[in-house]
């Protein structure tokens, strides 16, 4: 036996290998201390009183579906060995084969899978970096086939933002960027062979499934890196998968350049489909907008989260059907109701393009089918002509029912092997084979009424097991008078049970006929199987269909509830919002309303609004909004404004919030600057950049002047749309040099000592940052609050005042001095202090005398 598990660990080396026994599964050697800490399950031994005992973990054969979505979880590639013959008709050792693969990117089964979100397999190939990238990605579970060409600096955020569950490549992959990606994820990494990754084999792959002799239709022309990332990662499923994939019946290039560019450090800061705090759903913007209906609806709109759209057109074509939806509230909850009903229509149709669909499911997608007739009824209220398309799609699904309906029993078997599938009627000859078992259990019950009055034995009874079969049982008693002709079998406590040539005879007549039925049930299966799949197309739109209607109404009904507003595109280059909200947070609020804001930028006049005030005043949330509702607007959704109008923008960049890479050796103020490098080197005049507290993370001096000049650069070379919030209040001064910067700042009351937010953006800048104030409501100690203030009074005080520089910049402006900058102001201060310690350093005191002395210091006193 270890033999044969030696050959099949051999030919999957790199794979768990789940070896079936019995009533187990069991795994050996380094896979059972992996699977034994995986699952936390016993670690054992085989053959323990050798000098060498094999480790061994197993679980039960019922239990695979609990255990497998850990081990995939975990992010292991795991091949299932079977037992493919009856043990009982085995001759010798039973034969087993590996009949299913799985991988975090290769999965079938929707039981292993989370319904809200893709499980991309994506595939990389390059032959020079410094060129284009192909990345290809497929959900094996819904057959969605993309690929792209992208650049070195795009790939990992792509990667990121598609949330990869496996990454394949060449065996030659080098790359940083890899080496990177391996760092911060815990993606699985996949090395293929380096020849499935050469062009010629992948478009060949490629051709071969899709049945055609060019790819061009598909998009591929002059992407060579695109389709050969795409051709290596349909050769790796095929590689894993024994069954047919045509459910993979398509291949889509997209090109970046038609959305959005949302990186993955401002998909993080603004908490689009993960909050920072939590690190799941919950606090995030999809947590708000997400209240789909169905699995399939769920999914797209996680992509259109992430894939903002560029084209105005698109845009407002989205905008017009979440207003026709939105035009009947109590259609609109009738349809959502109805939606309701539907699952996993995408992937139950994949399971039965790959073959895989059991006859559960099957019935599961006919009660999907006669569901879309409802929605036909819902849609058909509306009476609107743009509906028209949905409504005869959806209402083309009739024979398919019917096909399923008048084979499949209402409460089917799980297996095909297990018999028990189709209805009286279906087929001739199983029907035959049905009566004969039908009739075998009138025939049982007159043989026992038969016996008892032959024997005198009242209590006789027949009765059945899987390792005897068919026995007459008599109790002890009743033991003389058994007949002759009765065959001992097995003795009990109390009684004996025996067979006769009569019941031999018909037990072979009954057992043959459940084996003929049990086979005969499995042809006929796999016919209807195929049957159905030869509508694959059809049944794939279904979920294409049912996804789009799901999230418009979805988008209707959110705006309905949240009194959201359809937001206004215009070519002016003016963000303009009135009262915008939140949208997360004014959830979250449960004892408060939340503050609503403006929010007054324009590329011609003011493109920067530098925002001062307190820590814990709403900077960053106020920034956060901003940039949500820049992204809600443009995936075609209403927004949580009384008014918005706004340009299209190509980015939204955030640096918002403090971090750390410590795994890359990357401190808080580095991870910051490297950020913010990015969005000075990526930002267009089209972009929105949405900056916090940048320059904290170093001393005050460098921070003010990093600050300082980050805005200068923005305003002289990048031109773009910006919000900047700052602690900084020296900053303000900018507003009186340039034009295009106005002041804002966050309003806080004092009473009492105490500090109140108003939450309300205002014109004008922060004079103080009330950074002592804060701490107190944070809990520091009332020593510690009581000695800070001391500090600051004594700083206040003296030139190192946090208000000297501001009082040196309006000193210069009042001399008219138009032009300078900050570093200006530093070096002047600084070459001061330094002539004055030269000056001191040149004193000779044996030649003063005390009163000369005196006057010295009062000279230099003035100086300073």
């Amino acid at each position: 036996m270890l033999k044969q598990y030696y050959d099949v660990k051999q030919a999957h080396p790199d794979k768990l290998v789940l070896f079936r026994m019995g009533d187990f599964y069991e795994t050996f050697f380094e896979d059972a201390y992996t699977t034994s800490k995986v699952l936390n399950i016993t670690l054992t031994t085989r053959n323990k009183n050798e000098d060498n005992p094999v480790p061994l973990a197993g679980f039960p054969y019922h239990a695979l579906d609990t255990y497998l979505e850990k081990l995939i979880k975990a992010g292991l590639k795991v091949a299932i060995c079977e037992q493919v013959e009856d043990p009982k008709k085995a001759i010798g050792l039973v034969k087993r084969e590996v009949t299913e693969i799985i991988t975090p990117g290769a999965i079938l089964d929707q039981r292993l899978l989370e319904g809200s979100g893709n499980n991309f397999l994506s595939a990389v190939y390059y032959d020079d970096p410094a060129k284009k990238i192909g990345c290809a990605s497929l959900d094996m579970s819904t057959g969605e086939f993309v690929f792209t060409e992208i650049t070195k600096d795009e790939i990992v955020s792509e990667l990121q933002r598609l949330q990869s569950a496996e990454i394949i490549v060449c065996n030659t992959a080098t790359e940083e960027w890899l080496k990177r990606f391996k760092l911060e994820h815990s993606t699985t990494i996949t090395i293929f062979d380096n020849w499935q990754f050469q062009p010629g084999e992948a478009s060949a792959v490629l051709k071969k499934h899709f049945k055609v002799k060019t790819l061009e239709s598909y998009g591929a022309l002059n992407k060579t890196m695109g389709t050969t990332a795409a051709g290596a990662a349909l050769a790796y499923v095929q590689s894993l998968c024994k069954d047919p994939l045509t459910h993979i019946s398509g291949l889509t290039y997209y090109s970046l350049s038609s959305y959005m560019q949302l990186d993955e450090i401002s998909r993080r800061n603004l908490e689009l489909t993960k909050s920072i705090r939590y690190g799941t759903k919950h606090g995030s913007l999809i947590s708000v907008l997400d209240q789909t209906q169905t699995p399939m609806g769920s999914r797209l709109l996680h992509q259109w989260v992430t894939h903002p759209l560029l084209s105005k057109p698109e845009i407002l074509a989205r905008q017009h059907v979440v207003t026709l939806f939105q035009s009947n509230t109590a259609y609109l909850k009738d349809l959502r109701t109805t939606l309701r009903d539907f699952g996993d229509v995408s992937r139950i149709v994949s399971r039965l393009g790959a073959l895989r669909i059991n006859p559960k499911e099957l019935n599961s997608l006919k009660s999907y089918l006669i569901i879309c007739s409802e929605l036909v009824s819902v849609l058909s209220k509306y009476e609107i002509e743009q509906f028209n398309p949905w409504i005869t799609a959806l209402g083309a699904y009739e024979d398919i029912v019917a096909l399923i309906d008048n084979a499949i029993l209402d409460n089917p078997a799980h297996t095909i092997s297990d018999g028990g599938i189709f209805k009286k009627g279906f087929h001739s000859d199983l029907d035959e084979l049905l009566e004969i078992i039908h009739d075998g259990k009138s025939w049982i019950a007159k043989l026992e009424d038969d016996e008892k009055r032959k024997t005198g034995i009242p209590s006789l009874k027949v009765g059945y097991n899987k390792v005897f079969g068919y026995y007459l049982e008599v109790t002890a008693a009743h033991k003389s008078k058994v007949p002759d002709y009765y065959i001992a079998k097995q003795t009990l406590v109390n009684s004996e049970r025996y067979i006769s040539p009569r019941l031999k005879e018909f037990e072979a007549k009954v057992l043959s006929a459940e084996e003929r039925i049990k086979n005969l049930e499995y042809e006929l299966y796999r016919e209807l199987r195929q049957d159905i799949a030869s509508h694959l197309m059809r049944l794939q739109r279904l979920g294409e269909l049912v996804s789009e209607i799901d999230v418009y109404a979805n988008l209707a009904f959110i705006a309905w509830q949240n009194k959201y507003q359809c937001p206004v595109f215009s070519e002016e280059g003016v963000l303009h919002i009135i009262d915008g909200r939140h949208p997360v947070i004014e959830k979250l609020l449960e004892d408060e309303d939340f503050i609503p804001n403006d929010t007054e930028l324009d590329s011609t006049q003011t493109r920067i609004a530098l925002i001062t005030g307190p820590n814990m005043a709403g900077k960053s949330t106020y920034l956060r909004q901003i940039g949500l509702l820049v992204i809600m607007a443009q995936i075609g959704s209403f927004v949580p404004a009384k008014e918005m109008h706004l340009p299209i923008f190509d980015r939204v960049f955030t640096r918002v919030g403090a971090s750390d890479n410590l795994a890359q050796g990357q401190s808080t103020f580095l991870v910051e600057m490297i950020e913010t490098a990015n969005i000075l080197h990526s930002a267009t005049p089209q972009s929105l950049i949405l900056l916090d507290e940048i320059g904290r993370g170093t001393s005050t001096f460098d921070g003010l002047s990093l600050a300082w000049s980050i805005i200068e650069y923005i305003e002289k070379y990048k031109k773009a749309l910006t919000l900047f919030a700052t602690h900084y209040h020296e900053l303000t001064e900018l507003e009186n040099i340039y034009p295009s910067i106005a002041n804002y700042n966050v309003a806080v009351k004092e009473w009492n000592d105490q500090m109140i937010f108003l939450r309300k953006i205002e014109r004008g800048g922060a004079d103080q940052s009330y950074g002592i104030q804060v701490a107190r409501l944070a809990g520091i100690p009332d020593k510690v609050i009581k000695r800070a203030k001391d500090i600051l009074r004594n700083l206040e005080e003296h030139e190192i005042s946090p208000q000297g520089l501001t009082a040196t910049i309006r000193k210069r402006l009042n001399h008219n001095i138009n032009q300078f900058d900050i570093f200006e102001v530093l070096m002047d201060k600084t070459d001061a202090k330094d002539a004055i310690i030269a000056e001191i350093k040149d004193i000779d005191l044996n030649e003063l005398t005390p009163s000369q002395a005196w006057r010295k210091l009062q000279e230099i006193q003035e100086k300073l």
